[in-house]
This record gives structure tokens, sequence and C-alpha cells, in this order.
């Protein structure tokens, strides 16, 4: 089930007031579970990471009220897709670029780590390094497999040698995985 309105006639009492009147019609919409279950889990992770590349907490959260907006009306596709989550985050990533380039945020600077790496790595390094999220969090957050993560994290590295933290890659490794 997508979204249903539904008609309310609500009946008001006043506090001590014998009489009771009624309002006029409401309409209430309905969303469905699945896409309240996915605003749950994952509107303050999306909250934060696009406070990362915009640097403006107003601006954060219009942005990320406007992807769920946006995935409301959108949900039958998104839920029937093979990964909800990576439609989001292709949505996402759209609309804070879209922020970015009309110059509607505060922000200080380019991101030095988007202009040397691809989105798709910059993305993984701020997940995992600014946000200290575990591969596997990262992946389900962006709707990828984890080993999708760890390779973008290790060309990352190859780009960027000894400039990604090496504190949040000793505080979280790679999950599942030996070293080699």
């Amino acid at each position: 089930m997508f979204m249903r309105l539904r008609r309310t006639d609500r009946l008001v009492q006043a506090a001590g007031a014998v009489e009771t009147t009624t309002t006029a019609p409401s309409i209430e919409l309905v969303l469905p579970l699945e896409y309240t279950a996915f605003c749950l889990l994952y509107q303050e992770r999306y909250l934060h990471y696009t406070r990362e590349r915009v640097h403006d907490p107003l601006m954060s959260q219009q942005v990320v009220r406007a992807l769920l907006g946006n995935l409301a009306t959108i949900w039958p596709t998104v839920i029937s897709s093979p990964r909800p989550a990576a439609v989001a985050w292709r949505l996402l990533d759209a609309l804070i670029s879209s922020v970015l380039r009309n110059g509607d945020a505060g922000v200080t600077g380019p991101d030095p780590v988007r202009q040397v790496l691809p989105p798709a790595q910059a993305d993984a390094v701020v997940l995992r390094c600014r946000m200290h999220l575990s591969e596997a969090q990262a992946a389900e957050l962006m709707g990828v497999e984890p080993p999708v993560v760890a390779t973008r994290l290790r060309m990352a590295q190859r780009a960027l040698p000894g400039k990604l933290t090496a504190s949040a890659a000793a505080a979280h490794p790679p999950s599942g995985r030996a070293r080699q």
C-alpha cells in the first residue's frame, strides 16, 4: 500500500462543558509502515552525512526533509527496487549536490576529500573516517554490499596515502576480513 487519505470527523469537548462540537472535517495522511520504518532507520545518519557535506545545520535539515518527502512520493518504486537504500542514497546525493551547486549552503570551502577522490570513494571515506561507521553500516546506508565499501576505501587509501586518519581505521577495523 502506498498512502491513503482518511476523512475524520472529530468530536471536541471543552473541559467542563456539556456541549460537544464537531470540527470541520479533516484529512489524515496515513503512510505505509515500511516507509515510516525506513525513515526512522536512516534519518539521523542522513542528517549527519548531510551536515558533513553542507556545513549548515538548517540547510542540512531541509535537505533531509526534502529527501524523505520525495521518497514518500515515489515510495512504491523505491520499495520495489532491489536496493531501496541505494535509491535514497542517490537522491540524497543529488539534493546535496544541488544545494552546493546553487550556493544555498554555508559551505566554508570545497571538501578536500571530494577535490581528490571520485564521489563514491569520498562518500566511503566520510562515512567511515568522519562518521565512524563500520564498513557494514556504511554499506547499508549507501545501499551497497560491504566489500564495495572496502574496495572504495582501499582505492581512496592508495589515492591519498597517509592522508586518511589512521585513528579512524584503527578504531574501526574492517568488518569480517583478515588483513593480508
